[in-house]
């Protein structure tokens, strides 16, 4: 007479994942006891019959349809039958840990490539044993949660790399403001990494980003963050690349002698205009706006008030327009002093800079007290 004995898993390890019941020889009658936070699968020659979830069970044909396949095969209903019973833990396990060192991404404003270093964890469950041993475990006797931080490791640097570059783009975000940003990037990296493990029986509980490092001695990182310190002082000048660079050129323009002696050489037109020609000719071909080409700009509405453009002598040649902005980048470079001559656009002729009241007042020049009475 075949002995009827219980079937279940004490699970001793808490690190371990599945487990197989050491005997294939089951017998009709047994108790099969299922933790809830366990699933128990029965295969014979490699394929799946049944799954049972939390519960005690009573083995019998009756109430096992799916394993009916099993006992009555054409060797005869025996009360005892050959069948693999695995378990597998279903507990939730949220200290998976991942990092990556050396990674490599593209800042995409920049467009520089810069290494970086990050790290975090994950929470995972096995949602579907059956699943989880068909495509994840196999034939392999002990499994334990490192294994699935092996399997799923490439998978997860991937779609780090590829996160963080595309979160910063889609947010407008340099790698100084990446750093309050870790709960939302963490997000949009779990919602990627869903369907990947999904697909292996296992649910995803949550990612978490815990650090992000750069390294300080790649060249692509300081060249980035020279670029956001140049950016951050344009804006706080309300200057935009194009019009620095008008002021870089004529700033060159006026400290160099030579130049001057070839403005002074004559060559057609003044040089200031010939540089703005020039420079506007090569922003219309690649696509940017040209601020030396005031003649690009639409007219102003009717009735709209206009804002005060002046031009700047320099080496004894015109330069400009500049407007208040602009003028005001020439006076923090030293090249526009209070006795530099300016010309007001639509004015009738040249006074020291000192003489004109919106120019003096850029130059922190108190205006005059009233005349006195008569």
């Amino acid at each position: 007479m075949a002995i009827i004995q219980p079937i279940y898993w004490h699970q001793e390890d808490p690190n371990e994942l599945i487990h197989k019941y050491p005997s294939h020889e089951i017998t009709l009658g047994s108790v099969l006891t299922v933790n809830d936070s366990q699933e128990a699968c029965f295969f014979r020659n490699g394929t799946l019959y049944d799954s049972f979830r939390g519960g005690r069970y009573v083995l019998s044909s009756t109430n096992l349809p799916l394993l009916n396949k099993i006992i009555n095969l054409p060797s005869g209903g025996e009360t005892t039958f050959h069948a693999e019973v695995w378990f597998v833990d279903k507990t939730d396990r949220r200290n998976q840990y991942w990092g990556t060192g050396g990674l490599r991404i593209i800042d995409p404003y920049f467009e520089i490539p810069i290494k970086l270093y990050c790290r975090g964890g994950y929470g995972v469950r096995v949602s579907d044993g059956a699943l989880f041993l068909r495509k994840f475990v196999g034939t392999l006797q002990r499994t334990t949660r490192h294994f699935i931080d092996e399997q799923f490791r490439s998978t997860v640097i991937e779609n780090v790399k590829v996160s963080i570059a595309s979160f910063m783009k889609e947010n407008n975000l340099n790698i100084n403001e990446l750093g309050t940003e870790y709960t939302r990037l963490g997000q949009t990296i779990a919602q990627k990494l869903k369907l990947s493990f999904e697909e292996y029986g296992v649910e995803l509980l949550n990612f978490n980003i815990e650090d992000i490092n750069f390294d300080e001695n790649d060249p692509g990182y300081q060249k980035v963050i020279d670029g956001i310190a140049e950016q951050a002082r344009l804006k706080r000048l309300g200057v935009n690349y194009v019009q620095n660079r008008q002021i870089d050129i004529v700033e060159t323009a006026a400290a160099n002698t030579a130049a001057g002696a070839f403005i002074g050489a004559g060559i057609g037109l003044g040089m200031g205009n010939q540089i703005g020609g020039m420079l506007g000719n090569a922003f219309q071909q690649s696509g940017v706006a040209n601020a030396f080409n005031t003649q690009s700009a639409p007219p102003p509405p009717p009735g709209a008030q206009q804002a005060a453009m002046y031009y700047v002598a320099l080496n004894g040649q015109t330069t400009g327009p500049f407007d208040v902005t602009q003028l005001r980048e020439l006076i923090t470079r030293g090249v526009l002093t209070p006795t530099t001559f300016v010309f007001l656009q639509g004015g009738t002729a040249w006074v020291r800079a000192q003489e004109e009241n919106l120019v003096r007042s850029l130059f922190g020049v108190p205006q005059p007290p009233a005349p006195p009475q008569e």
